[in-house]
């Protein structure tokens, strides 16, 4: 697998987005010529902040050991569904993992700690107050 830079993987994504600066000139220039020194101004400019902004939200994400969101274990989250060995759902954040339990059934509403991420599924088992 061909590993890349995050600054590559940025260019790469953000290429395609810029190929659309010459199409709006060239649109511009067909239906409203007299515009076309004002578009190309607007155009470039607004090229700018929209690779500055782009940079500013996405850059972080594109560096290697960045998934420290699904870093899960050890952080508690809420049962949605009862769970049991084979089945059960539990709301971490603002998503929902499915889970399993080896402590037997945890019911619905109970706080819970995720003990390990297998895939998109959590383990977990019953938070009493501490967090080890």
């Amino acid at each position: 697998m061909v590993k890349f830079s995050p600054r590559v993987k940025f260019i790469l994504i953000t290429v395609d987005e810029l190929l659309l600066v010459p199409a709006l000139i060239l649109v511009a220039y067909y239906f409203i010529p007299e515009l076309v020194p004002f578009t190309v101004v607007a155009t470039i400019v607004g090229a700018i902040v929209f690779v500055a902004a782009k940079y500013h939200l996405v850059y972080d994400s594109l560096k290697e050991g960045t998934d420290f969101l699904y870093d899960l274990p050890g952080m508690k989250c809420k049962v949605l569904e009862t769970v049991t060995d084979t089945s059960g759902k539990v709301r971490f954040g603002a998503e929902i993992w499915d889970a399993r339990s080896d402590n037997g059934e945890i019911l619905k509403g109970t706080e819970v700690i995720i003990v390990s991420r297998e895939s998109m599924k959590v383990r977990v088992k019953p938070w009493h107050g501490e967090t080890s």
